[in-house]
């Protein structure tokens, strides 16, 4: 039993959907252990709501297990269902038609976007660094969300260029564009904040 645990857990994504194909459907069961977190999280950044995303995500997972027999496992698992689960959030959202995204809370997931300081700072800091923190969110609200996806996916679910191109389906060089441009409109858009906040107040 021990040994046959182990076995398990060293298969890789394609070994186990070729399984689950040909042998023993009910390990599907494992795919969605090993995607549910990461899949939950990234759609919860694109839609803000904790109840949709656990019904997009049931969603996402019953749609890979009706066409689990088209998908081609010379390619990365992970990017097929990322892309199944990005069709569905878009989906979704243009029904929806939601203009809301969660909020960025750990800032310094962005990485070359934003540099904070260490968890020793003192408390006049923490409430700069909290304002801040408003402040971006409020930008990245207003970005397209052509430009939050690509974000998302880069910042949060840690995906690199060539997986966010085959989850996209877009080229690679045109996501290092759109992560480019959107990290332009960010600084714009941050550079407006302050120049409007340094200008006095201003009648609403």
């Amino acid at each position: 039993m021990m040994l046959e645990n182990t076995l398990k857990k060293e298969l890789t994504d394609n070994e186990l959907v070729e399984i689950v194909r040909e042998h023993d459907p009910e390990r599907y069961a494992e795919l969605i252990e090993r995607y549910q977190g990461k899949l939950f999280a990234y759609l919860y950044r694109l839609t803000g709501a904790r109840e949709e995303t656990e019904d997009l995500l049931q969603d996402v997972f019953i749609k890979a297990f009706r066409n689990l027999r088209s998908y081609d496992t010379s390619r990365k698992f992970s990017s097929w269902i990322y892309r199944i689960a990005h069709n569905e959030a878009v989906n979704h959202i243009k029904r929806r038609s939601l203009k809301r995204f969660i909020p960025w809370e750990d800032i310094t997931a962005t990485k070359d976007m934003l540099v904070m300081s260490s968890s020793e700072e003192g408390a006049d800091i923490a409430h700069m660094r909290e304002e801040e923190r408003q402040e971006v969110d409020k930008v990245i609200n207003r970005l397209p969300f052509k430009y939050r996806q690509v974000l998302v996916l880069r910042y949060y679910s840690d995906k690199s260029y060539e997986d966010i191109s085959e989850i996209l389906g877009k080229p690679i060089n045109t996501v290092g564009t759109l992560i480019s441009r959107a990290k332009k409109k960010m600084a714009l858009e941050m550079e407006k904040n302050n120049q409007k906040n340094n200008g006095g107040k201003k009648a609403i």
